[in-house]
């Protein structure tokens, strides 16, 4: 892998998201851990670097009262950080979604409810939402969860599109939107990876093995998934069964292993390394 930046900091990695034309979303702060389920949410001031080729832009958010665990940009240049976790108490619902613009202005609220696992914004501004167990099934107040359906489209401003409900999705484990053409989505109890187009079309991929895939990408050998934080695996294809191989490491250009946050989409793979940050394109 190439490196596109030496960048290093001392700040709490908290999240990382590649956006649908390659950029790099990272989020860090000065606090140390975070609490998902504290309530009140407390308010904390937040990092954003968009790094684009050997560019780094940074936007600072202060006084944000959302513990972020997704982040995405739209086509105007809004940015979307979303909560994993979002309170149902009778009547009042939190709003876990909000959208600042580059100046770190708090520009739109809204709800895209609990359990939130990934979330991809594509070219067209569809916020693509996928959700695990409890998202699904309902925890944290809600008896009838918005994630019911597993995978749901929104508008840009949270209002549902399309949901997978037909997929009879338990848990969804990875999402990687990589236009409106090529979602893939892989999910729990039937250990499918679908690829959708444009939420009309799909192909259904058997994934087989014990393993579980946090995320993934297709390259021209077949799939890169990543199994662990530590495990980086090749699948190949086949028939449209998806088998595992062998096991990866990703290296630099002198043939040094990189260590940190991994982060994969449509082609791009990226590498949060400890000297600096690293990315391939297939």
């Amino acid at each position: 892998m190439n490196k596109c930046t030496s960048f290093t900091s001392d700040l709490t990695f908290v999240a990382g998201q590649i956006t649908v034309d390659g950029t790099l979303l990272i989020i860090e702060t000065s606090l140390k851990e975070f609490d998902y389920f504290q309530r009140p949410v407390p308010k904390i001031n937040l990092i954003i670097l968009i790094i684009k080729d050997e560019n780094i832009e940074t936007i600072e958010l202060n006084n944000v009262a959302l513990m972020p665990t997704g982040i995405d940009l739209f086509s105007d240049g809004t940015l979307l950080l979303v909560q994993t976790r979002c309170l149902k108490d009778g009547a009042n619902i939190e709003r876990n979604a909000r959208r600042y613009n580059p100046n770190g202005q708090l520009i739109d609220a809204f709800t895209l409810g609990d359990g939130i696992e990934s979330v991809q914004i594509d070219e067209t501004d569809t916020i693509w939402v996928s959700y695990f167990d409890e998202g699904v099934f309902g925890n944290f107040g809600w008896e009838q969860p918005m994630g019911s359906d597993g995978v749901i489209a929104y508008t840009m401003n949270g209002r549902k599109l399309w949901g997978a409900g037909s997929f009879d999705i338990a848990d969804c484990y990875a999402l990687n939107v990589a236009g409106t053409k090529e979602v893939y989505f892989y999910y729990y109890a039937d250990f499918y990876l679908v690829q959708l187009n444009e939420n009309k079309d799909f192909v259904r991929y058997r994934v087989e093995g014990k393993n579980t895939l946090q995320q993934f990408m297709f390259d021209k050998a077949g799939l890169i998934g990543q199994i662990d934080s530590y495990t980086i695996m090749r699948f190949t294809v086949r028939n449209r069964t998806i088998t595992p191989k062998e096991k990866m490491q990703l290296r630099d250009e002198r043939g040094k292993r990189i260590i940190g946050p991994v982060f994969m989409r449509g082609k791009y793979l990226y590498v949060y390394g400890r000297d600096g940050i690293y990315r391939r394109s297939f």
